[in-house]
């Protein structure tokens, strides 16, 4: 009898005990995800990038249920980009905006995925594909959140792209004239005008065209295009040009008349 009674207090006595672990181990959980959180906050406010990365993906690893997956996703990449390591901060700035579109990061992620194509722009005379994707996502943020916080830097990096396009395009033409194909240049000119009227390199694509018609020795045209360029330019550097190559012209212009 009393056998049986120790043998039945002792199960009761085991059982409470791992309840009670279970209920202690399930409840320090938030806890630790808190400490972790705030862990690798601490070393992203530091600026320490590389070890606030690490950090995060402990989290993450360790508390994939958490509230804080959606915040440790975010500043991951905020972290990569940080250390400029843009590809790897697109990646989670995407599963931001895939898997928490209606969340408190996903303004600023869908923002970021177009500031990381932005970053890694190339100069005129290279391969645009990153300066046209960083067009893309900022004019889609643009579009998702017209009344968004980063509306007026997105509209700044999308204008500094479009002045990177603009220039690949001149240099484009200013080959061509080099290689005597000047209604090829004028083509590249032509599209700087239409497409980037905003951009300081219409100047200089007013300039190509008139030396375009001037290789092609019409005169008429030549002078037109390089009074256009006197006339409504405010860039000296390109007025100058015009108006030394008007003072060589003119008189060919009217004997051609």
């Amino acid at each position: 009898m009393h056998k049986r009674l120790f043998a039945c207090l002792f199960s009761f006595g085991f059982a409470a005990s791992f309840v009670l672990s279970c209920a202690t181990t399930d409840g320090a959980r938030p806890t630790v995800a808190v400490t972790q959180f705030e862990k690798a906050k601490a070393r992203y406010e530091a600026h320490r990038y590389a070890e606030a990365a690490e950090q995060f993906k402990i989290l993450l690893a360790q508390f994939p249920g958490s509230k804080y997956v959606e915040p440790a996703t975010f500043f991951l990449g905020k972290s990569y980009f940080g250390s400029k390591e843009y590809p790897l901060a697109q990646v989670e700035f995407e599963r931001v905006t895939r898997d928490y579109p209606r969340g408190s990061y996903a303004e600023e992620a869908t923002f970021m995925l177009g500031v990381c194509a932005y970053k890694e722009r190339r100069p005129a005379p290279y391969d645009q594909t990153s300066t046209d994707k960083a067009i893309a996502l900022l004019e889609a943020y643009i579009a998702f959140y017209p009344e968004g916080a980063f509306v007026t830097q997105a509209q700044q990096e999308i204008r500094e792209c479009q002045s990177i396009l603009a220039q690949k395009l001149y240099l484009n033409g200013r080959l061509y004239l080099k290689l005597g194909d000047s209604v090829a240049a004028r083509s590249c000119f032509d599209e700087v005008l239409a497409k980037y009227a905003d951009s300081s390199w219409t100047q200089w694509a007013s300039l190509g065209i008139a030396q375009s018609y001037e290789r092609e020795r019409n005169w008429e045209k030549a002078v037109e295009g390089y009074e256009n360029v006197v006339n409504g330019d405010k860039n000296p550097e390109t007025s100058n040009v015009a108006k030394d190559r008007l003072k060589k012209i003119r008189g060919k212009a009217k004997r051609a008349g």
